[in-house]
């Protein structure tokens, strides 16, 4: 038995190692790759950025937005619940500092104080005025280059959208830092490696631009204010006409606070089971077997050796583990050093032990739950179709 172990153990350190060397080539290739060329005219630019309670350091991720710099002209629409008048401050703050940038603050009004991303879009898209709609969530503070990287991709064939790579930021407490550790460790290598197997079924949403026009011929967000999943739902809309979600080796930063346990329990939760509920009973056989072999199973291959290896497992095993571990580890460092922005705080780095081990097989138990979520103060039940139904909107924060 123990010979059989040792034998299992290292087949699936194998397995991993092999995992992760295929990935980062594929991440090396795609930000090798020829970009490109820039326009002869660069494209003007609406910036519609939807904004929610409870948004992370809000005031530094608008002035990162302020401080792109971009050849052509840029439009920001900041889009704020009505009922949020922090959120509102901190936008008009913004214009005062930066008399020259050309923006506008819209209220969205909603019976629960909280309006859908989808219902707050709709709402400033009939004063986007420009070339290019670009989404930004709240949470993202771009690099400077952001914009000037990513616009050039919506000239590729059939390109109905471009989106980036999000680095994670925020390591302030130990549960950011597993939720940065996570993202960091698996998101560039899974979301380039699927597409090169298949055209992204989903567009990575916290910034995603799209040409005007397109946007407007595929019939744009109309229809689309019952969808929670929105990314999923606007790739699937350019699918349908042909068109394809381009995944651009552009990375922009996360800033995701989370100062308690239960906070991360409902990011993590909300990461899984939301494309389970709204995304996975809609992906055609390929497609499934695509994100299984990118971002599934493989992930529990730590945890699974270190059940093998401890606390009676024989040597072999835990040479096996502490090789995978090794693996992990090494892996994580050229990403983030190569291609991400970020730098993980040396006083970190032990909790990406946790990271390998712990937690893809606490986002597997999220999977096992119910088809609620909790998002910004208000919990959510999300149906099969991507619709869902607001339980309760005055659930705290953390």
């Amino acid at each position: 038995m123990g010979r059989w172990q040792e034998r299992l153990a290292w087949w699936l350190a194998a397995l991993f190692a092999a995992d992760r060397a295929v990935k980062l080539l594929a991440l090396e290739h795609r930000f090798r790759r020829t970009v490109p060329p820039e326009p002869a005219q660069w494209p003007t630019v609406s910036l519609l950025q939807p904004i929610t309670r409870g948004a992370g350091d809000l005031a530094r991720n608008l002035r990162a937005r302020a401080l792109m710099r971009y050849p052509g002209a840029v439009q920001h629409l900041f889009i704020c619940d009505a009922a949020d008048a922090q959120a509102q401050a901190t936008c008009n703050a913004i214009l005062l500092d930066f008399p020259a940038l050309n923006g506008v603050v819209i209220p969205v009004p909603s019976a629960t104080g909280v309006a859908a991303k989808i219902t707050k879009l709709r709402m400033a898209l009939p004063q986007a005025t420009s070339d290019v709609l670009c989404c930004m969530d709240d949470d993202v503070a771009p690099y400077p280059d952001t914009l000037t990287r990513l616009i050039p991709y919506l000239a590729l064939p059939r390109a109905g959208a471009a989106f980036g790579l999000p680095c994670f930021t925020n390591w302030d407490t130990p549960w950011a830092s597993l939720l940065s550790g996570f993202a960091n460790a698996n998101m560039p290598l899974s979301f380039v490696a699927l597409a090169y197997l298949t055209d992204p079924f989903r567009i990575t949403g916290q910034v995603a631009a799209f040409p005007r026009a397109t946007f407007a011929a595929v019939g744009g967000m109309e229809g689309l204010d019952a969808q929670l999943d929105d990314d999923f739902a606007l790739a699937q809309r350019l699918a349908a006409h042909g068109l394809r979600a381009v995944q651009a080796p552009v990375v922009y930063a996360i800033d995701n606070p989370l100062p308690t346990a239960r906070a991360f329990q409902r990011q993590l939760r909300r990461w899984f089971v939301l494309p389970r509920q709204a995304m996975l009973p809609h992906l055609n056989l390929w497609q499934q077997c695509v994100a299984a072999l990118t971002g599934g199973p493989v992930l529990l291959v730590p945890g699974i050796l270190a059940a093998l290896a401890l606390p009676q497992g024989g040597r072999g095993a835990r040479r096996a583990l502490a090789a995978c571990l090794a693996v992990f580890g090494a892996a994580y460092a050229l990403t983030e050093r190569r291609y991400l922005r970020g730098r993980i705080p040396w006083r970190r780095w032990p909790l990406l032990g946790v990271v390998a081990v712990v937690t893809p097989l606490h986002a597997a138990l999220t999977l096992l739950g119910r088809d609620e979520i909790e998002w910004r103060g208000q919990r959510l039940r999300v149906r099969r179709d991507g619709t869902f139904t607001v339980i309760d909107s005055s659930s705290t924060q953390p």
